[in-house]
């Protein structure tokens, strides 16, 4: 007789590995049959198996020997970010932004200890990280994440460093948690963080944290340029109080919403 516990295991296994083929071509941007199986370590016929049933149900397409993924995905992440209300609030009110600074504008939303990019109004005159809709980031190195950190009890900021840890992309990084916990005060007392490169080389961003009421924190905001324009002055005088008067009308409109 079958032991079902084993049986679960082995279709959980099955499910686990068919997402690792989807992450595998998403990150390379395509695969043949054989590159797959090779990277990954499988079977060339366990490989084919996972492939033929996410080429049938649509979610991979196959051009010529390549495998790649189908824009199925495209459109349940975009439903998804459509329907929010985050989204839905920000979106005109960042376009708006974008234009009046110059600068680009960024929503992100928290999702499994990282944040998550919602939308990008971008200026042909700035520059930033180069992010795409959906790219996933570490929490304590940009602005929208700091925001969001601060946002959080210090045991929920401690569960998420332990996960993830504070991997250093720049010199600027911050890897100290002591560092770390000192700067989220000086966010919480000042309504936004700064993110002085320690994402992206020579950019520079601000972010603030958007909640539907208080301590719920559903995402962030942020403005991103060069340095060289993003200076402590414009900040100070321009850029804060511009974002926390996007922040304010943000909020009203979500709560309105619910």
């Amino acid at each position: 007789m079958t032991d079902p516990n084993e049986s679960n295991a082995r279709a959980l296994k099955s499910v686990e590995r068919s997402f690792r083929i989807v992450e595998h071509l998403r990150e390379t941007g395509g695969a043949t049959l054989s590159e797959a199986a090779d990277d990954l370590g499988l079977a060339v016929s366990t490989a084919h198996i996972h492939l033929s049933t996410l080429v049938e149900t649509g979610y991979v397409v196959k051009d010529d020997d390549v495998y790649r993924c189908s824009f199925e995905f495209l459109q349940t992440g975009g439903r998804r970010r459509d329907e929010m209300a985050l989204y839905q609030a920000a979106k005109p009110e960042l376009d708006e932004l974008q234009a009046e600074t110059g600068e680009h504008t960024n929503v992100t939303m928290m999702e499994r200890g990282y944040a998550v990019q919602l939308y990008k109004s971008e200026s042909p005159e700035s520059i930033d990280d180069d992010a795409s809709l959906g790219d996933h980031f570490y929490l304590h190195l940009t602005a929208t994440g700091k925001a969001m950190l601060a946002e959080c009890a210090d045991d929920r900021v401690a569960e998420i460093l332990d996960e993830h840890g504070m991997p250093a992309l720049t010199d600027d990084t911050i890897t100290d948690e002591d560092v770390l916990y000192e700067e989220l005060a000086t966010i919480r007392e000042r309504g936004y963080s700064i993110n002085r490169g320690e994402h992206f080389p020579g950019v520079c961003a601000i972010g603030t944290a958007i909640a539907s009421e208080p301590d719920d924190a559903l995402g962030a905001i942020s403005i991103s340029g060069p340095r060289s324009r993003i200076t402590p002055e414009r900040i100070e005088e321009e850029l804060a109080p511009a974002l926390l008067n996007k922040k304010n009308i943000i909020e009203l409109k979500i709560r309105q919403h619910g």
